[in-house]
């Protein structure tokens, strides 16, 4: 993707919000959306009190490395350290989610990662999810942040048990559309073993799948659809 400006970039944490609330991804006011500010040294994200389906551009707030609020007003939320390590540390992350996804919950309470249940499942299976099952404590220090993202390493998502995920891409729209995908892959996966009896497809057939999907064009086709219907539910959220 090109290069966004800084109210463009606002927009897009926004409705990167808006986008998982309306699939179910919201716990209230806790989960936010992130992305690295152009000065490099600083993070978009939204205010504490606010839930993601309903922040605007204009309630986002900047905030350093450090803690610091240093554009908008609000409360930052209380895991900013979880983003401020992730921005600072990892280069390659421009942008990052973090929700409290119910079935990709229920998925690693039970000891899983994702398993290749359908096409999403199938990109997660290739590129690997692990769980980070050390601590399920709210993210308060740069220790637990870091160890997180050890975790993590280079893959495109970790589950947190008992606690969320996390998801990161080189834009807002892949960092939302991941999470998107991830809880879809989940929810069929939690759907399936209800059945008693599922399997998941074939590792090597996964895999090949996983790795082949043009990715890039789902997530841009995905993400305007999903703009467009925000759109249409909230005519008064513009860029």
């Amino acid at each position: 993707m090109p290069s966004t400006s800084e109210p463009e970039l606002r927009y897009r944490v926004a409705l990167a919000g808006r986008i998982l609330g309306f699939l179910g991804q919201t716990d209230a006011i806790l989960g936010f959306v992130g992305a690295r500010a152009a000065d490099g040294a600083s993070f978009w994200m939204k205010q504490m009190p606010m839930g993601l389906d309903e922040v605007h551009p204009g309630d986002l707030l900047r905030i350093d490395y450090e803690g610091n609020v240093v554009e908008g007003e609000g409360r930052k939320h209380n895991e900013w350290v979880l983003f401020a390590a992730l921005f600072r540390d990892r280069p390659g992350m421009a942008a990052a989610v973090h929700t409290h996804a119910p079935y990709c919950l229920a998925v690693a309470a039970q000891g899983k990662s994702i398993e290749p249940f359908d096409q999403f499942g199938t990109y997660f299976y290739a590129n690997g999810v692990p769980l980070f099952e050390d601590s399920p404590e709210r993210v308060y220090s740069f220790e637990l942040a870091g160890a997180i993202l050890d975790r993590m390493g280079e893959c495109p998502a970790t589950i947190i048990t008992y606690h969320g995920i996390l998801t990161h891409g080189a834009s807002v729209r892949e960092a939302c559309m991941r999470a998107v995908y991830l809880e879809k892959a989940a929810q069929t996966q939690h759907l399936a073993w209800q059945g008693g009896a599922a399997r998941p497809l074939d590792g090597a057939l996964a895999r090949k799948l996983g790795t082949n999907a043009p990715y890039d064009l789902l997530y841009e086709f995905s993400w305007n659809y999903y703009e467009r219907r925000i759109q249409a539910l909230s005519p008064d959220f513009k860029p």
